[in-house]
């Protein structure tokens, strides 16, 4: 028999890629509860967007964890791993996310508030112009339809693990370390 120990993952079931990493000491019960109630507001507006339009988060057991081994450390492993990869998260035990404060736009640049705003409108003409709405797009991203939403009207109050996501689509990122100034 199995052991009830394991690490498990959430992925999106459209680009297959993991969103979140778990544990559970109860086998399958924990990672199926995302599906219904999840302890995360984050993964919760996930999988209900998901739901939405008729499709579920992907569920994989990433490893059994003998009860000699350190469960906790297990799952720092395999969120390290991820993170290795590029993979966004939507964790907030162990990673914590930036949230993109109102002051973004001295964040990205010279005061004048515009950055942000080129961001935005570079989201929205390169959606269109291969063809996807909203929902579609936030779908392939792997993100919320809200995120879409608040992202192409300018709203800085988006996780920037979102923001990463969105990005990411098109092949691009943002240099954190400039922020830094």
């Amino acid at each position: 028999m199995k052991s009830q120990r394991l690490i498990y993952s959430l992925s999106c079931p459209f680009i297959n890629q993991i969103h979140y990493i778990g544990k559970s000491t109860q086998g399958m019960i924990r990672p199926l509860q995302h599906l219904s109630n999840s302890h995360s507001e984050k993964i919760q507006e996930w999988v209900n967007e998901l739901k939405n339009i008729g499709h579920a988060p992907i569920v994989n057991v990433l490893e059994y964890v003998p009860l000699e081994e350190d469960l906790d450390g297990r799952e720092r492993y395999w969120i390290q791993r991820e993170l290795d990869k590029n993979s966004l998260l939507l964790n907030s035990c162990l990673v914590t996310p930036l949230l993109i404060s109102n002051d973004l736009d001295k964040l990205l640049g010279n005061g004048e508030g515009m950055e942000y705003l080129k961001i935005a409108n570079f989201v929205k003409q390169r959606r269109k112009q291969i063809g996807l709405d909203q929902r579609e797009f936030a779908e392939k991203a792997g993100v919320a339809l809200t995120v879409i939403r608040k992202m192409e009207q300018g709203k800085t109050n988006l996780n920037l693990n979102g923001v990463l996501q969105i990005l990411k689509m098109f092949g691009c990122t943002l240099d954190v370390t400039k922020l830094n100034k």
